[in-house]
């Protein structure tokens, strides 16, 4: 079943038309993106419009990054590395969800790190007696 990019992009709000043509590219198929630029160019947007709309999503991209980039507390390193469990696994699911990928990554590598380390200990003693 082939798509019709073209009728799509009409129904379009300016706004929505907007957010696809400016925002990241990434995120639409090529078509699509190319479909909403022709039907963006066909429609009388003011530049005044087109300027807010860019500040806006250049904007949200800088919050995206900043998101995506922030460490993980310490005190969380340590409570997850002492109490390791599936939750911690789970939360870092639903951080990187909410686009805290640096969190969740560091979440998830604290708690491998306190299972490893109780695992070491369980073999430690198995092997003392």
């Amino acid at each position: 079943m082939k798509i019709n990019f073209s009728e799509a992009m009409v129904k379009k709000t300016d706004a929505e038309l907007l957010k696809i043509v400016f925002g990241p590219e990434d995120e639409y198929v090529p078509e699509g993106l190319e479909a909403a630029k022709i039907e963006f160019a066909k429609r009388n947007i003011s530049n005044e419009e087109k300027e807010k709309y860019k500040k806006y999503f250049e904007h949200e991209k800088v919050i995206k990054l900043k998101k995506a980039n922030e460490p993980l507390n310490d005190l969380w390193k340590v409570l997850t590395f002492i109490f390791p469990g599936m939750g911690q696994i789970y939360l870092a699911g639903i951080l990187s969800a909410d686009g805290y990928d640096r969190k969740a990554k560091e979440l998830a590598k604290f708690s491998l790190y306190g299972f490893g380390f109780y695992v070491g200990i369980i073999i430690l003693v198995i092997f003392i007696f």
